[in-house]
């Protein structure tokens, strides 16, 4: 920091009180420097989060942030799937939506929407 004064600067002690008068500061400029740009990746992906008991598994297919957990709050549920009976029921519309919006089917869950013939 530079200290630039028009006048000889003088300090003042009266009272004990310091006087400034005639001091000046000058902060060196700064200039703004540009960050490089950062890329923030979140896409939505279509996979089942599981539900049920130990050995008896129940899958509900749903669209959810690929950052969170399997069985986090998804954003969307599209459908159900029980391995057992081999029984499923999707909502075929809302799922071609997300894909559409760019939405990535894991890969169990692809297979399972080539299946029912959602995706090609």
């Amino acid at each position: 920091m530079s200290f630039a004064a028009s006048t000889p600067a003088r300090l003042n002690f009266s009272n004990g009180v310091c006087s400034t008068q005639g001091l000046s500061a000058k902060a060196p400029m700064r200039t703004a420097k540009a960050f490089p740009s950062l890329k923030i990746e979140n896409r939505v992906v279509i996979r089942f989060t599981r539900l049920g008991r130990k050995r008896q598994a129940f899958y509900r297919l749903v669209a959810i942030d690929s950052k969170k957990r399997r069985d986090g709050l998804p954003l969307e549920l599209l459908g159900w799937y029980d391995p057992l009976k081999k029984e499923s029921s999707l909502n075929a519309p809302a799922i071609k939506a997300w894909i559409a919006k760019g939405a990535k089917p894991s890969e169990t869950a692809g297979s399972l929407l080539k299946k029912a013939l959602i995706i090609s």
